[in-house]
């Protein structure tokens, strides 16, 4: 006699075929993937990706639609209401929901407050949406937000989902000691390829940036770095993700415009992450300093692609040099970046193979590790 499954239910703002909202999407992917086999997993998404509508025929939205061992459905703009809401949660039945964002009005707080009293577990991801550089971007809206909910006590009505310690603690600032929070690290796909050497000249060095174009990634502060790079380091820098603030971008053009001759920047534009490990191939490191990530897949995939980082310490991901992994620098400390970007610039091919290989076995035995399933699999199910 098979198994009854724990029916689990995501609500999510963006889902695949969406690609351009970054991590979000990846993370519920991924959970998605290692989970399937033992969860029935529906998720309720829109019908759009960021900023655009999905290729989708009209047949297939607002219903249920079979996927590879789940099932999605896209609700457009004219049905994410309570009603429609309502109806839905009529119609099915299920045992657990999981809110993948804290601060989205149509995918978290409407079916949470339509289900706060519900006997259903629910789980609530905050996504790093609790830290200090993530907050001070559009912070009356977010601040009030935060005030409604204590408000509204839908904080203790659900189990806080933390990827890290420092997400525990950032959680536990806003809404006290006494809430129930589970620590799982995002789970990441599992890589299909082994390690491959990577050709490097001396003096010369392919960097990346991989994120959406907004002031939280920090490509301003990237490209101000690599303006001071001496001028016997010749840069390759490729930008890779969609633009979220035109106005911001407007910024970053002017500075492109600006470098000096030893730096070549291109942007990639936005690349679905089925695609990346071909541009990957090439890149030899990911300069991501950030504001502020709760896990920060790109990291991630870039230790698997075997791609060290030059990162800001404001991620989960820390004392990386000892490691070989890349370097955690204070946003503070632009020496410190330039002098990192000129460290790996100046590596031969076999010293950069050394870190590149030490970020690929990471990558692989972070991926692999039995216990980071098991933590995920304990957010859904009822103790």
């Amino acid at each position: 006699m098979s198994k009854i499954k724990t029916r689990l239910w995501i609500f999510i703002d963006w889902y695949l075929p969406a690609y351009k909202a970054g991590g979000p999407i990846q993370s519920v992917s991924n959970l998605v993937g290692r989970l399937k086999k033992e969860f029935d997993i529906s998720i309720v998404t829109s019908n759009s990706d960021l900023g655009e509508p999905l290729a989708l025929e009209t047949k297939d939205i607002n219903v249920w639609m079979p996927k590879d061992g789940y099932r999605v459905m896209y609700v457009d703009e004219e049905h994410q209401n309570k009603q429609f809401y309502e109806e839905l949660f009529s119609n099915n039945t299920f045992d657990v929901v999981y809110f993948n964002s804290l601060f989205s009005i149509k995918y978290t707080l409407l079916p949470f407050w339509l289900l706060r009293n519900q006997p259903i577990r629910r789980v609530l991801a905050s996504r790093g949406m609790l830290g200090k550089g993530a907050l001070a971007i559009k912070p009356l809206k977010k601040n009030l937000f935060l005030k409604l909910f204590k408000v509204l006590g839908l904080h203790n009505k659900v189990v806080w989902h933390a990827t890290a310690q420092t997400e525990v603690d950032e959680i536990k600032d806003h809404f006290g000691p006494e809430i129930k929070i589970m620590l799982a690290p995002n789970l990441s796909s599992i890589g299909a390829y082994g390690f491959i050497e990577k050709e490097k000249q001396i003096h010369q060095l392919n960097i990346f940036f991989l994120s959406r174009i907004a002031i939280k990634k920090n490509l301003l502060g990237a490209l101000d770095t690599l303006s001071n790079i001496k001028i016997n380091s010749k840069i390759r820098f490729n930008i890779i993700g969609p633009i979220d603030d035109k106005v911001y971008w407007q910024k970053c053009g002017k500075w492109i415009k600006s470098l000096p001759e030893n730096i070549n920047v291109n942007y990639l534009g936005a690349i679905p992450n089925s695609e990346l490990p071909l541009i990957l191939k090439e890149e030899h490191i990911l300069f991501l300093p950030t504001y502020g990530e709760n896990f920060g897949h790109v990291i991630m995939e870039s230790w698997q692609n075997g791609c060290p980082v030059i990162i800001s310490d404001q991620t989960p991901w820390l004392d990386l040099e000892s490691n070989k992994l890349g370097f955690d620098i204070s946003l503070e400390r632009n020496k410190k970046f330039i002098e990192a970007i000129e460290q790996f610039c100046d590596m031969s091919e076999a010293e950069y193979n050394v870190w590149s290989a030490s970020a690929f076995n990471y990558a692989k035995k972070f991926v692999e590790n039995p216990e980071v399933l098991e933590q995920n699999k304990a957010l859904f199910l009822n103790a």
